[in-house]
């Protein structure tokens, strides 16, 4: 008998590319809020997608005396005995207020040539608490917010936040720990042209909004989300007029702070947030136009 013959090599590498073809390679992950580098990214003014709930729903009407009372009680009853009774109540005069506070921001911003909007479920943060590596195991939010992101995604770099709670209600936005890129394409654009970012912070504090580096929306000097040092490759910038601001890691952020319930309590609030948005222009702006620059520029 003959012997058995075993495939070639060219033979095994037939089959081998047979195999890998029949496997599709897998697309590369996305960071949230990035774009994909090798795509055309969204341009500077891009209306948020159609969003069918944004016009289902009405106006702002503004918060209820019992939507402000349930959020002070909360504060004092923290736990899940006392919430699951009322959480209609919450649903009722605090969440569905704060949609409509979506909705109606999404239709009214994109007017003003501002790309920022949401569908108002995911636009409002939840009311529950990640106490999963807290300290504080405090189930609930105290207050409640929502954000309207670029072309209506709630994690695109640049976004209006509202926060609304009994006597410490606030409106701002920026952008929040901006990924390690454009963190440094932002401190490069600043060394080159540092009069034009300059403006832009004096802008912001001359509309009464707080401007300065911070990762949340608590008040300070932000001390926290400093760097120590000036960061790697921008020593030379010591003496710079922004010299500060390069040390900036937490983001680059402005809040109107302390909107009185009374205001919160009406349609105005929707008009307050509109104002702010317009204030906050140059800066989202301003990110918005690094965001879009390619890779490496």
């Amino acid at each position: 008998m003959p012997a058995r013959q075993t495939p070639g090599a060219a033979a095994l590498g037939s089959r081998e590319m047979r195999t890998r073809r029949r496997t599709p390679p897998r697309p590369p992950r996305r960071r949230a809020g990035w774009y994909d580098a090798g795509a055309a990214p969204p341009p500077l003014a891009a209306p948020p997608k159609t969003l069918p709930m944004i016009d289902a729903l009405p106006p702002f009407p503004g918060l209820s005396d019992d939507g402000l009372q349930f959020l002070r009680e909360l504060r004092e009853h923290n736990d899940r005995e006392w919430f699951a009774p009322r959480k209609a109540t919450y649903e009722d005069e605090v969440r569905e207020p704060m949609r409509m506070l979506a909705a109606d921001l999404s239709r009214r911003l994109p007017e003003r040539g501002l790309p920022l909007g949401g569908a108002p479920k995911k636009s409002v943060f939840r009311i529950y608490r990640d106490v999963r590596f807290s300290r504080d195991k405090s189930p609930y939010k105290t207050h409640a917010s929502l954000a309207l992101g670029r072309g209506g995604d709630r994690k695109a770099p640049g976004a209006l936040y509202v926060q609304v709670a009994p006597g410490a209600s606030l409106v701002g936005g920026g952008f929040w720990r901006p990924e390690r890129r454009l963190l440094r394409r932002w401190r490069e654009r600043m060394v080159a042209e540092p009069d034009a970012f300059l403006d832009i912070a004096d802008d912001l504090r001359a509309a009464g909004l707080r401007f300065q580096a911070t990762g949340d929306t608590s008040k300070g000097d932000g001390a926290a989300n400093l760097l120590k040092r000036m960061p790697r490759g921008f020593q030379e910038w010591a003496d710079s007029p922004v010299a500060d601001y390069l040390r900036w890691k937490g983001g680059f952020a402005a809040f109107r702070d302390d909107v009185p319930d009374a205001v919160v309590q009406t349609p105005a609030f929707a008009d307050l947030a509109v104002e702010t948005a317009e204030a906050l222009r140059p800066l989202l702006e301003y990110g918005w136009a690094l965001v879009d620059e390619a890779p490496g520029a």
